[in-house]
């Protein structure tokens, strides 16, 4: 049973105790805070009722997706209409959701089909479109899904589904059926492998130091 209220982590941020899927996290920011992958849209009030309880709710400045995936995004539109805040996606990702672009295999497809999560009229392009609060670096990590994002904040990287974290902090792959382009997620971990940071917050699993 999970907890009702965020836990707050040793790297200063805060991981979401109430969302439905993939782990959620809150950024204090100099200006607001960012909520990283909100979950699962059945989760959506849960969210709301936590960001309350902490006194973040009507400070939530923006709303930063690593990828589309409706376990990690489904409670975005809710949270965006409720707070105002800005949501952040990659553009790939924005297309599979409204329809523009078929997802790259056929495992994708099927889950595409049975429902995808909603985006607001108007989102933000990560590496594109304005600038992400100076605090928080978007970097491009394909492979999971074409338009995935890991985002680095002071010593941490919040890596979404770019890879699975062992133990040790030593990364490694997710199993095949749930990579989208396999030579862009070995290029993608590499990235992250490279990266000078003490924490990696996954979207599955637990927080671990390097």
């Amino acid at each position: 049973m999970k907890e009702n209220h965020m836990r707050k982590l040793p790297n200063g941020a805060f991981q979401l105790s109430r969302s439905r899927g993939a782990n959620g996290y809150v950024l204090p920011l100099q200006a607001g805070y960012a909520v990283i992958d909100p979950g699962m849209k059945s989760g959506a009030q849960a969210v709301l009722a936590e960001l309350a309880h902490a006194g973040m709710a009507g400070s939530i400045s923006h709303i930063v997706l690593t990828h589309g995936d409706t376990d990690h995004a489904g409670a975005a539109l809710t949270l965006a209409r409720e707070t105002g805040a800005r949501l952040w996606i990659g553009r790939a990702e924005a297309d599979i959701l409204a329809g523009r672009t078929a997802p790259g295999t056929v495992f994708r497809r099927l889950l595409n089909s049975v429902g995808r999560p909603r985006l607001p009229d108007k989102v933000e392009f990560l590496g594109e479109s304005g600038t992400l609060p100076g605090e928080v670096t978007a970097i491009a990590t394909p492979g999971h899904t074409p338009g995935h994002f890991a985002f680095a904040w002071q010593d941490s990287v919040f890596s979404g589904d770019a890879v699975m974290v062992r133990a040790d902090g030593s990364l490694k792959q997710f199993p095949r059926l749930l990579i989208t382009n396999k030579a862009q997620a070995l290029a993608s971990t590499q990235v992250l492998e490279a990266l000078d940071v003490q924490w990696i917050c996954p979207g599955h699993g637990k927080v671990t130091a390097r």
